[in-house]
């Protein structure tokens, strides 16, 4: 076999795996960022459960602290009653005015402490939804690749290691210049001669060419795509 139809060879694999990509298209890539996402809502969801626990131990504490300044506030206020000199009025009078600082920074931090929980609550009643209808998409989505690449792989695994075996028919110097037209042209590096035209761009192959082509010398390529050249007998 000629170096020529070793490329054409090589090309009609590659072709052929290209379709079985392509088959696949961004299956694969949207499942990983599906599975991403859901991962990282079952984290977010979990983080917020987690505060949620946290701020409920908050809020309980600050219920006790609360009521046990309110009982302080009313027993300094009975013994308001009691008192005999303004000394001591004036005493217990600061003593109520500090604790009712207090009770008011524990009542706006209850209050903040409860907004924050609602908020999460509602976030997470939201990232819980979004969670289910994600999984079943995703669960879709799995089904449907597992099905593509179970019915492609058996397919892909005979090309590859057909592939493999032409390359290892190429000598390095045409196998490198294959590779390069390959990633550069798309996947396309060895076309047709139609007439005296490049079936890959178009572009006008001198007679000389066409003629050492037809006859499978070579190998020779495009002076304008630099793809292989190559006749396809009819």
């Amino acid at each position: 076999m000629g170096i020529i139809q070793q490329i054409v060879a090589l090309q009609h694999i590659d072709s052929q795996l290209q379709d079985i990509d392509e088959l696949l298209g961004d299956l694969p890539g949207k499942v990983t960022l599906l599975k991403d996402e859901e991962s990282a809502l079952i984290k977010s969801v979990q983080v917020g459960k987690e505060r949620i626990k946290t701020l409920n131990l908050e809020l309980n504490k600050f219920e006790g602290e609360m009521t046990d300044i309110i009982g302080k506030i009313d027993k300094h206020k009975d013994q308001l009653f009691l008192v005999t000199t303004n000394k001591q009025y004036d005493a217990l009078q600061h003593e109520i005015d500090h604790l009712k600082g207090h009770l008011d920074e524990i009542e706006t931090q209850s209050l903040e402490f409860t907004e924050e929980q609602e908020f999460l609550e509602e976030r997470i009643k939201s990232e819980e939804e979004n969670l289910e209808s994600l999984s079943q998409d995703l669960v879709g989505r799995r089904e449907k690749l597992e099905v593509l690449m179970n019915d492609s792989s058996e397919e892909k695994a005979k090309l590859e290691e057909k592939r493999d075996e032409e390359r290892n028919g190429i000598d390095v110097a045409t196998l490198s210049r294959y590779d390069l037209i390959h990633n550069a042209r798309k996947g396309v590096s060895v076309v047709t001669v139609e007439g005296s035209a490049c079936n890959g761009c178009g572009a006008f192959v001198p007679p000389q060419i066409v003629s050492e082509v037809r006859a499978g010398k070579g190998p020779h390529t495009c002076d304008s795509c630099s793809r292989f050249l190559y006749w396809e007998s009819t």
